[in-house]
């Protein structure tokens, strides 16, 4: 796999005090990669934004919520498109608590949210190899939060 291009990205992953993760559910549309899969919320920081600036933006387009956050982690990702091209991702992971039922949440982008232990996370279909992201933040989640 050559570099190919890269991109900046931030994702979101909210904690309710029962120590489970809110979760986005993808479209279901032709050509979308990771279609109908679970991920974190968020998306590209556009030109002149910062990442703090980016997830903001992204979590109040999304679901009209502007959490307090913490920058958690940054890496990068090669994720290859369904046009076959690989991009390197620089992703910038947030964590933060809500306290919100999903009847209380409204979602603009997806077509669900959930919440979600870490007795979920086997067989659920997780985008951009974030299970192990997930699963990470659970086994450290009380020095983490």
């Amino acid at each position: 796999m050559s570099e190919g291009r890269r991109i900046r990205c931030v994702g979101a992953i909210l904690v309710n005090p029962h120590g489970q993760i809110l979760l986005q559910q993808r479209d279901d549309k032709p050509g979308l990669l990771y279609a109908n899969h679970w991920t974190t919320f968020g998306g590209s920081i556009e030109d002149g934004e910062t990442p703090d600036e980016a997830i903001q933006r992204e979590l109040l387009e999304e679901i009209e919520l502007a959490p307090q956050l913490r920058l958690w982690k940054v890496f990068d990702n090669p994720v290859q498109r369904v046009t076959g091209e690989w991009v390197t991702v620089e992703q910038y992971i947030y964590i933060g608590l809500i306290d919100r039922l999903m009847t209380e949440i409204t979602v603009n982008e997806g077509q669900a949210v959930g919440y979600f232990g870490v007795e979920d996370l086997e067989g659920l279909p997780i985008a951009f190899g974030f299970d192990t992201l997930f699963r990470e933040l659970f086994a450290h989640k009380e020095e983490l939060l």
